[in-house]
């Protein structure tokens, strides 16, 4: 993958590298402003903020447990930082929530431009449907979880199914052994009451999302091969579809198949297509793991009671 990068024109290389930063410097933007909604004393600030979101990412991708592991580092960042349960809580929640929104908001545009004039393969028509539904179950999901039972309930279920039962009992026991649970969190109060935040939120991370949008599409373009934005968005989407519950790290093979296959469906060359994917892999995948990697441990030896983390290695 490393040696595809000279098939790049340096030009649109760099600004798919640019492109990819921006999506963690748009996340630790989201964060921010969530943190910022409960009008604390001491912020973290941005700079610390976009690491603490390599380091999520990290785990997320490390880790297969559809985006816990990185949501419960996160949640032991903030901890350090002597922030309230319940505020940590209710800030991990609205981002799953207002991302979810998101999602569901580009799948609906991306359906309505299949029925009106932009005509794709059914796949794609399949795929988003799922997706929309998928989407709005994980978000009813999240608006429960403030609730005190529900944690308990879930890992109650959790146990009964052994291959869940490895993946996630570390990440929840270690939910519980924090006291997550003492203080009930309201999501709907919370977005009802910081509506302005909220909108901000949901702009940021539709940039997110367009920020792979436009790597993926610089990529295109340094590879000599030009491709409309429509085809890079409805293939990315697609794809987070497919993977969005991920058994192996990072969706490993699944993801990269994929994307290959949508692209191909849109009539991009395979060869063209399984470049650009493992180009925007090692982008978005490999490159920030290392990185992650080198944080955490540095975070480890900066943070108060960090070592003791349950995700100490």
């Amino acid at each position: 993958e490393v040696k595809l990068l000279e098939k790049v024109n340096v030009y649109w290389l760099a600004a798919a590298l640019l492109s990819q930063l921006a999506t963690y410097f748009f996340t630790a933007l989201i964060y921010r402003f969530l943190l910022g909604a409960h009008r604390l004393r001491h912020l973290p600030g941005v700079w610390a903020l976009l690491k603490a979101s390599v380091i999520s990412l990290f785990f997320n991708q490390t880790v297969p447990s559809a985006g816990i592991s990185g949501n419960t580092y996160f949640f032991n960042f903030l901890t350090k930082l002597n922030i309230r349960v319940s505020q940590i809580l209710s800030v991990i929640l609205a981002e799953l929530l207002i991302f979810y929104a998101a999602m569901e908001v580009i799948i609906i545009l991306l359906l309505a431009a299949c029925f009106t004039n932009y005509r794709v393969p059914h796949v794609f028509t399949i795929t988003l449907w799922a997706g929309l539904a998928i989407y709005l179950f994980f978000g009813t999901l999240i608006s429960l979880a403030g609730k005190k039972r529900f944690i308990d309930r879930l890992y109650n279920n959790i146990q009964k199914i052994k291959f869940l039962k490895k993946i996630f009992k570390k990440v929840i026991q270690n939910i519980r052994h924090q006291g997550l649970l003492k203080e009930e969190v309201n999501l709907m109060i919370f977005i009802n009451s910081n509506k302005k935040t909220v909108i901000k939120v949901f702009l940021f991370q539709l940039l997110v999302f367009v920020s792979d949008g436009f790597t993926l599409y610089a990529l295109f373009w340094g590879v000599g091969f030009p491709v409309s934005s429509m085809v890079v968005l409805f293939s990315l989407m697609s794809t987070r579809i497919i993977s969005i519950l991920p058994f192996l790290p990072g969706a490993l093979i699944l993801y990269e198949s994929s994307m290959s296959f949508f692209f191909v469906s849109l009539g991009v060359p395979l060869a063209t297509a399984v470049i650009v994917t493992l180009l925007f892999r090692l982008l978005s995948f490999w490159f920030p793991i290392p990185i992650g990697l080198f944080l955490y441990r540095r975070w480890l030896h900066t943070a108060p009671g960090a070592a003791n983390s349950s995700f100490a290695v």
